[in-house]
């Protein structure tokens, strides 16, 4: 019998029979009809066919995963004569992530050699299964069975002329003793796997989401917050208004929400939080909310920092108050918190103790006093003689830690010294000026070379100059990505030839971009990971795969492949670090006040559905809520088989920000579970907000849903990479000029406000313009 599955993106043909020569011609059949439009295809015909991906696969049996069979005719075989007269057989799959070579088993050698005395295995070049190959294949094999029934189980005289690729691919189909299942297991697992649509696109790499998958109830829920945001984004417009409750005046004994940062998150909350109803103090070192998307483009100039950055205080006007500090302490059962207050650093130094070469605020300040509560809790125990004079202490009901990460450079010897970050508009200002210097640097006299009239020294003089002027990137996510093309965008325009203010360094400015991983932007699919790849060849940026940053100083960088010892040591004026990310020294405090099952992996906290964080008692319980890169969301999705976390985007953290404002704003009972809406009195039962959310049904909380909308990068000279999904459910792909427009159509309607776009949208007219702007002030 044969079993046919036809889907809108890949059909697929799967053939279950005794007979080889039936399979065979049913398999060439099915090749003609659907080859056209399917891409792909399998066939699996009896014991000895299905031996052969045993044959061919390493660990089948273990892994349940026919490795062997080819995805979109990328199935590769290949046999070659080695000098000695020797060959080796060689099959890999390029329909995984990755590229996998399958060669012949030490357990399987004997075989081959007793075969045809293969014991000699060398490197080879790759051999493509073409159409015509599988044809002949498929005759071949036909015109085996036949020759074996007619000389009655006899075996055939080997050949002595050099086998041809089709006699390689049947020397693969051999039979070969299977000692862990029967080859009839293996062939019903491979049939039930290639008969359901959703597996087979497992198996070929592909996303088993179709458009029927899409979360349709999410969205029209989406729809609906939206609608509510809106209004209740007015209360906190206007002093204690809100219009859903028709009041003029704060609420009654409003609940006091700390919130701890002013990330993707926190400025989602601070957006949509109604100062009707809460209370809001706000804690962070920096006074501002930033785009972190377009970090790399101010680093170069081509936007200026200050338009992608938004004040908090004007983000909601009538929040209570802005803290600039950093917390070093918590008391989660008492529900207190402890602020070291930041340096108000001025050019004059007119504040008291403070001078004007102040720490940079983004930096985390030493701070070896001793802070913590009294036995009775009434007190903070401070030792004055460290300082500690600047700690204050706020209470709140509800702590909202969105405190985000920082870079993970301490994992490299001295990259935390000699590395630039890319996090902060703080960082992005400093990385700016660095790159201004090193231009300069580099054209200094001492490294021209008609200074010089000894050939050695002219070339010491060049090599420095281009050293000088030498950029590493570490990192092949979207932050390393994008700032490379953006310094080759940079580059090419200020060394352009005939007006570029630097064009005599034009042959000797470089950008290396260095990855540990196999795929630059390990997010996106496979085509735009190759696109971005080529995107860079195409522009000189010197692209390093597979390769791990063993050491920084301060002109220099040592890397290594993975899995060689060899390390090579590249000469480089500056090196930025966007390779990863570690948890601030707070969230190490918070976690050491609750309970072992909050900690998480690579030092996030641990939530439930609602964001609420474990705690030792139920009256703490629900008053801390994590949000962003700093929360570890676990969640499982329809076809996947374990749950998986959320990313550290700003998609998430954004979502979750607005998410919280709304269980907040609506006053669920945060300790319940699920969180409830409390009892009212009779006229405030038929608010408008009330009667809202028991219409949609919400009288208990929905968890949090996250809702992806795709992935965006930059690749350089004016190309862009769109991946675009909803939830999981992918819409299409495309990279280019037209994604280029997408990617910034999509990034000025996420501006923090019309503001922003205002001066983003001039900045990119200006640049196009005028060139971008060089000065270093």
């Amino acid at each position: 019998p044969t079993e046919a599955l036809h889907s809108s993106t890949a059909p697929l043909v799967s053939m279950k029979t005794r007979n080889d020569g039936r399979a065979a011609a049913a398999a060439a059949a099915a090749r003609r009809l659907f080859f056209s439009s399917v891409g792909s295809f399998a066939c699996i015909c009896s014991d000895t066919s299905v031996s052969a991906f045993q044959t061919t696969t390493s660990g089948l049996a273990s892994l349940g995963t026919p490795s062997s069979y080819y995805s979109e005719r990328k199935l590769i075989a290949t046999k070659e004569q080695s000098r000695d007269n020797k060959s080796r057989l060689f099959v890999t799959n390029y329909s995984h992530e990755e590229e996998q070579e399958y060669q012949i088993n030490e357990g399987e050698e004997t075989y081959f050699e007793h075969q045809y005395g293969w014991d000699n295995y060398d490197d080879t070049p790759w051999f493509p299964l073409t159409d015509s190959v599988l044809e002949e294949f498929i005759n071949s094999r036909q015109m085996m069975m036949e020759e074996e029934q007619s000389t009655n189980g006899e075996e055939a005289t080997a050949s002595t002329e050099a086998p041809t690729s089709t006699e390689i691919l049947l020397d693969s189909l051999k039979p070969k003793p299977i000692d862990t299942v029967t080859s009839q297991d293996i062939e019903e697992q491979f049939l039930r796997m290639v008969s359901n649509e959703v597996e087979y696109k497992q198996l070929v790499g592909q996303s088993p989401y179709a458009l029927t998958d899409i979360k349709f109830p999410v969205l029209l829920q989406r729809f609906l917050d939206t609608i509510e945001d809106s209004s209740q984004k007015s209360n906190g417009k206007f002093k204690g208004q809100s219009k859903l409750q028709g009041k003029d005046q704060p609420r009654d004994e409003r609940k006091t929400v700390v919130v701890l940062g002013t990330g993707w998150a926190s400025h989602a909350f601070i957006k949509l939080a109604s100062t009707y109803d809460l209370r809001i103090v706000v804690v962070s070192p920096v006074n501002h909310f930033v785009f972190t998307p377009m970090l790399a483009s101010a680093a170069v100039g081509t936007v200026e920092y200050r338009s992608v950055t938004e004040a908090i205080r004007v983000t909601n006007p009538y929040i209570d108050n802005f803290v600039e500090g950093r917390a070093i302490g918590v008391d989660v059962e008492g529900k207190k918190l402890q602020v070291h207050l930041t340096s108000l650093g001025t050019a004059t130094g007119s504040f008291k103790g403070v001078a004007s070469d102040a720490p940079c605020r983004l930096e985390p300040e030493i701070l070896q006093s001793f802070v913590e509560f009294s036995e009775d809790g009434s007190m903070v125990q401070r030792d004055q003689s460290q300082g500690a004079s600047d700690v204050i202490e706020l209470s709140y009901d509800y702590l909202l830690c969105a405190v985000g990460t920082a870079s993970r450079s301490t994992i490299v010897k001295g990259a935390k010294q000699h590395c630039f970050n890319l996090k902060t508009s703080q960082d992005s200002k400093r990385l700016r000026t660095a790159i201004g210097e090193a231009l300069e640097y580099a054209s200094r006299p001492d490294v021209q070379e008609f200074y010089y009239t000894s050939e050695e020294v002219q070339q010491m003089a060049t090599q420095e100059r281009k050293r000088r002027v030498k950029i590493a990137v570490v990192g092949g996510g979207p932050t390393g990505v994008e700032l490379s093309g953006e310094l080759k965008d940079f580059f090419a325009q200020v060394c352009g030839y005939p007006d570029g203010a630097y064009q005599h360094l034009r042959d000797d400015i470089s950008v290396v971009l260095i990855h540990g991983g196999s795929d630059l932007l390990p997010a996106m699919d496979k085509d735009l990971r190759t696109r971005a790849l080529d995107a860079l060849h195409a522009q000189g940026v010197e692209v390093r795969l597979n390769t791990r940053l063993k050491e920084v100083g301060r002109d220099f960088i040592t890397i290594g492949e993975k899995g060689s010892d060899i390390q090579e040591t590249i000469p480089v004026g500056l090196t930025v670090w966007a390779a990863g990310n570690a948890p601030v020294p707070f969230v190490k405090e918070l976690l050491s006040k609750l309970p072992p099952s909050a900690a998480g992996s690579a030092g996030r906290i641990n939530v439930d559905q609602w964001l609420r964080c474990p705690t030792y008692s139920e009256n703490s319980f629900g008053s801390v809520l994590v949000l962003g890169d700093v929360a570890c969301y676990e969640t499982q999705e329809k076809y996947d088989k374990t749950p998986q976390q959320l990313p550290q985007t700003a998609q998430v953290a954004g979502q979750q920000g607005a998410f919280a404002a709304r269980m907040l704003n609506r006053d669920y009972d945060m300790q319940a579970t699920p969180p409830k809406l409390p009892e009212l009195s009779e006229s405030e039962a038929f608010s408008v907000l009330r009667v809202w959310l028991a219409a949609r049904g919400l009288e208990e909380a929905p968890g949090f849903d996250f809702l992806s909308l795709g992935l965006l990068a930059y690749v350089g000279q004016e190309e862009a990479l769109n991946q675009v999904a909803i939830g999981n459910v992918p819409i299409f792909n495309y990279s280019g000029k037209i994604a280029f427009v997408l990617w910034r159509t999509v990034y000025l309607a996420k501006q923090a406000s019309s503001r922003n776009q205002a001066l983003l949208t001039f900045d990119w007219v200006r640049t196009k313009s005028f060139g971008r702007d060089i000065t270093r002030l």
